[in-house]
């Protein structure tokens, strides 16, 4: 079954509740659990939405909305997450700034007329896309998240690292 487009934007709206509720409570200890060497944490994985909705996700659909035909660059997240700035990597910070980040991405959906949906970019990676379906891959992109961050509690419980 195809979303619609306030479909669509209702599930990237709640994706911070979700976050909430899954990493509140959350110790340290719990945050910080790698499920292996090579796989990230709930705050990586928390500091990765942050990051990547301002630099990324958003950027993208402003350009396709500002410029025509934009040629958008890749993005090595690996990379990025080795150098970027973990001074705002509390919880509470995380949290506060993805809200923050998400309702601009948000105000900036909400203003778009159908002819700025139908505009589109070029990524090496994705293709040819429009706005429109740069936000069904922005939804999935927060679900891939959400299930590793469910699975990253459920081995972090079995583990004995809750």
């Amino acid at each position: 079954m195809e979303l619609d487009r306030e479909q669509l934007i209702h599930s990237l709206e709640q994706t911070y509740p979700t976050l909430v509720q899954l990493s509140s409570t959350l110790d340290d200890a719990a945050l910080d659990f790698r499920p292996a060497p090579d796989q990230w944490s709930i705050r990586e994985i928390l500091a990765h939405l942050v990051d990547d909705e301002m630099f990324v996700m958003r950027t993208r659909l402003e350009r396709i909305i500002k410029e025509e035909h934009p040629q958008l660059a890749p993005h090595d997240e690996k990379k990025w997450y080795a150098a970027r700035n973990t001074t705002r990597d509390l919880l509470d910070e995380l949290l506060a700034d993805f809200n923050l980040q998400r309702a601009a991405s948000i105000g900036i959906m909400r203003m778009l007329r159908e002819t700025d949906w139908v505009r589109q970019g070029y990524q090496p990676e994705y293709g040819h896309f429009t706005a429109e379906e740069w936000l069904t891959h922005w939804v999935a992109h927060d679900a891939t998240h959400i299930q590793q961050i469910r699975s990253n509690l459920g081995l972090a419980v079995t583990d004995g690292n809750d």
